[in-house]
């Protein structure tokens, strides 16, 4: 059977994830109401001011300040930082980065093949191949379900501090997979 994995730009996917969390999943309900991962993740309650990044700036630097004082690397639930956990919790080598849901103890990667999110449309090619159910469907057409958060570009959120905790805790994805930090261009 072909695997295969998708990652993300470590700083791209902490800011989608702040949103999706807070605008559509079990979180955007009241806090007492909401799921338990939500608090125990040290999420803020959802509110009008996710829909404004000069508002949600500051509530998003403030969360990751905090995750990484409740989780420090090496904390043995240090992977709240970047997922919440499926069973692979009771792995050592399991914490904040993509790659380690990816890999054994040894370090052996567990997939035929990694594609970086941003670079899936040059990779559709070999999906399409590979995976019997994708062949003829076009890129555009591929049944991708979209997050449906909404945010600005990720850049705008971070500042030094935040930029280098999450690389911190991202270090791994970013040495494998060759990820920086860019700051947006233009406007928006």
């Amino acid at each position: 059977a072909y695997r295969f994995a998708l990652v993300r730009n470590p700083w791209a996917r902490q800011v989608s994830m702040f949103h999706f969390l807070l605008e559509t999943a079990s979180c955007a309900k009241p806090c007492g109401q909401r799921a338990a991962h939500c608090d125990k993740r040290l999420l803020p309650q959802a509110g009008p001011w996710l829909a404004s990044v000069d508002l949600a700036t500051p509530r998003f630097r403030a969360w990751i300040r905090d995750m990484a004082a409740a989780f420090p690397p090496g904390h043995p639930q240090q992977h709240l930082f970047g997922a919440r956990f499926h069973g692979n919790e009771r792995d050592a080598w399991y914490n904040a980065s993509q790659i380690s849901w990816m890999v054994d103890g040894r370090g052996a990667v567990l997939v035929d093949d990694i594609f970086k999110l941003e670079e899936l449309q040059q990779h559709w090619p070999t999906l399409q191949r590979r995976v019997c159910s994708l062949r003829g469907v076009p890129y555009a057409d591929g049944g991708l379900r979209k997050n449906p958060s909404t945010h600005a570009h990720y850049s705008r959120y971070y500042d030094d501090q935040t930029r280098r905790i999450v690389a911190q805790y991202m270090q791994a994805d970013i040495d494998r997979f060759g990820y920086t930090f860019e700051q947006q261009q233009g406007g928006g």
